[in-house]
């Protein structure tokens, strides 16, 4: 497997980019599946870029909690996950995402 030194792209959010760097830590190298989409509205699409899916894989449900206990997506808004399993369409995958409000608690 090819390895992207996330560290390094500064494209992507700094609390996002920490994000990844705690997942590797903590479960190895996970495979990126979609990182900046031209033309979307939502966080695949702002720069500095504030969306990554990861490819599914064994330890999913473990990252999902892992992250899940760690950041809090939008401060003024706890209900929504900045680490979630899911299909839009495209497939199930883990998605995650940071906000301006985006803390790390753990």
């Amino acid at each position: 497997m090819h390895r992207i030194d996330i560290s390094q792209l500064e494209f992507i959010n700094p609390m996002l980019r920490q994000m990844l760097i705690d997942i590797e830590e903590e479960f190895g190298t996970q495979a990126i599946t979609s990182l900046y989409r031209i033309g979307d509205t939502g966080v695949h699409g702002t720069l500095p870029l504030r969306g990554v899916d990861l490819r599914c894989n064994v330890d999913s449900y473990n990252i999902e909690k892992f992250v899940n206990d760690t950041w809090v997506y939008d401060i003024d808004r706890p209900h929504y996950k900045a680490c979630m399993i899911h299909d839009v369409g495209g497939g199930v995958h883990i998605h995650l995402q940071v906000h301006p409000n985006t803390v790390r608690i753990g």
